[in-house]
């Protein structure tokens, strides 16, 4: 397989986990933006966090054996290293234009950061001007960790340090964030935030509960685990997996209990609020019967293990997904079950809610 295609398919990889890592915070962002997370934004996350990574391995990999490459002079020339495209034949045409090696390493850098001007005016909405500057901060990056061979990882640099990338970087991203503008549409006005929670975005905040638990307990086991290898603990498989799920449980746990709504409800921007206002003194046991009934049983479930987690689990997770398509306004199995109403937080940490004030006038009249 050729190099290229090996940086190809690394770029793929660790880009789709980059975007599973950034899911949360991108549907944080998104829902208190415009209360939506839609298919285009899951593709610009995927598609921005792949290249990305494809900016680091088109760059530096692959990154030789110690001893084992030649050290590269740099060019520090402005357009020093193009020079070699105005002196060939000038009778080749256009096909001896495209096989000119210096031309197409040329077109080869405008093109790489054209996605860069893009991703700028898609995601942080900004022009031509942000997307040179954040084009040549980019490339002066890549430049430099080249020249000093990797921040001193190598004696001396194993690729060609050049001025003239800086330029011509710079320029594929103006190029980029010109073209885009064409397709991407100037954001007018303020957003209309919708007034009812679809069934995706309950979605979308199952996902990122489910998220929280495995990726957070992922942490911790990989904590206990170093503090077994670099500290006075002994390694426990069954310690590590009871602090694996027990301690982000006990983050739901505490956020359920004290602002009455889990972390990927809070992601989606939701809360719940009691069916009836004359209720708002049992708030607290709703609270808990809608813990009870929606994290604690499939924690439970992988805490005992075996065949309960083995089944259990996904047969409870498919009950609650099935109960929430159900369900009006997504509430689910435990919001039901306690009595809670899922109303969308669009004031958060302004006051009240209007549609909490609207939905106790009517459960009052």
């Amino acid at each position: 397989m050729s190099d290229q295609a090996t940086n190809a398919l690394i770029a793929i990889a660790l880009g789709s986990a980059l975007a599973t890592l950034l899911f949360v915070p991108t549907a944080a962002v998104q829902y208190r933006l415009n209360g939506t997370l839609g298919p285009g934004d899951l593709a610009t996350l995927l598609s921005a966090a792949v290249y990305g990574l494809a900016l680091w391995t088109y760059t530096l990999l692959p990154m030789p054996e110690s001893g084992r490459y030649l050290c590269k002079t740099s060019n520090l020339e402005p357009l020093g290293s193009i020079d070699g495209l105005w002196s060939g034949d000038p009778g080749g045409g256009v096909s001896g234009l495209l096989r000119d090696p210096v031309f197409l390493q040329l077109a080869l850098n405008v093109l790489l950061f054209v996605p860069l001007g893009f991703f700028v005016r898609v995601i942080a909405k900004r022009g031509f001007v942000v997307a040179g500057v954040l084009g040549l901060g980019v490339s002066l990056l890549i430049e430099t960790t080249q020249l000093t061979g990797v921040w001193t990882l190598y004696d001396c640099p194993y690729r060609l340090f050049d001025v003239d990338d800086l330029l011509v970087n710079t320029g594929g991203a103006v190029v980029g964030s010109l073209l885009s503008a064409i397709v991407v549409r100037r954001r007018t006005g303020v957003a209309v935030m919708p007034t009812r929670i679809t069934r995706g975005r309950r979605l979308v905040g199952m996902a990122s509960d489910l998220w929280f638990m495995v990726l957070f307990g992922g942490f911790v086991a990989l904590a206990y685990r170093a503090a077994a290898v670099y500290g006075p603990l002994s390694l426990d498989l069954d310690v590590q997996t009871t602090l694996q799920v027990a301690v982000p449980y006990g983050v739901q746990v505490a956020a359920v209990l004290l602002l009455g709504r889990t972390v990927g409800e809070w992601t989606i921007s939701v809360r719940a609020v009691p069916r009836r206002s004359g209720l708002n003194r049992w708030e607290p046991v709703s609270r808990l019967v809608k813990l009870l009934t929606g994290i604690t049983p499939p924690v439970a479930l992988l805490l005992l293990g075996g065949w309960w987690a083995l089944v259990g689990v996904p047969l409870f997770l498919g009950l609650t997904v099935v109960v929430a398509l159900l369900t009006p306004q997504a509430r689910g199995l435990s919001h039901t079950l306690a009595g809670l109403d899922l109303r969308i937080a669009s004031d958060e940490g302004l006051g009240r809610d209007p549609q909490v004030d609207e939905h106790d006038r009517e459960g009052s009249s």
